[in-house]
């Protein structure tokens, strides 16, 4: 019984700390403008740095959103937009992150405490179904985004987040000097 247990507290560690596995696959594939967000990373304290970091500043201070604005060369009706994207998106996460986290919490109650594997069961597919809402929010945003961008934005974006999936690797190549 015991042992049970124990692999069904290590199958729920994984199912909530994995969103994905993905396999190696010879060559790079342009990522799809809709990419899905790594959820396990989503906090209140994000979706707060988020509203910061996309609302206005009146110091004068350069936010991520003027970088994005200004390397997509977006048109002020893009950025108007962008901006109620934005705001839907924002509304749309606060809530599913505040429900996220108690839960999350209430798991590693039931684990440390050694919850019954129904109630640990229970609790892992609320974490899951609360994730998926999450990853759908983000995808409606990214697909309402997408639409709005001219071919020559679109192709920038994803040059993007082409580098962005590169990012990780790039300290690998620096030794054998192959940049």
């Amino acid at each position: 019984m015991k042992k049970t247990r124990i692999a069904l507290a290590l199958l729920a560690i994984a199912l909530t700390t994995c969103t994905a596995v993905y396999a190696q696959k010879p060559g790079l594939k342009a990522p799809s403008a809709t990419s899905t967000p790594d959820v396990t990373k989503l906090t209140v304290d994000k979706i707060l740095q988020l509203q910061a970091a996309t609302g206005p500043q009146s110091n004068g201070e350069i936010t991520p959103l003027h970088v994005v604005a200004e390397f997509l060369q977006l048109t002020p009706a893009q950025m108007t937009e962008l901006g109620q994207f934005l705001q839907t998106r924002q509304a749309t996460l606060m809530p599913l992150v505040q429900t996220l986290q108690p839960l999350t919490q209430q798991l590693g109650i039931l684990l440390n405490s050694g919850g019954s594997p129904e109630q640990i069961g229970a609790v892992v597919i609320q974490i899951h179904a609360v994730q998926q809402q999450i990853v759908q929010a983000q995808q409606t945003f990214l697909t309402q985004f997408t639409a709005i961008l001219d071919p020559e934005q679109l192709q920038k974006l994803q040059a993007v987040q082409i580098a962005a999936q590169l990012q990780p690797i790039l300290p690998a190549f620096q030794p054998i000097f192959l940049f």
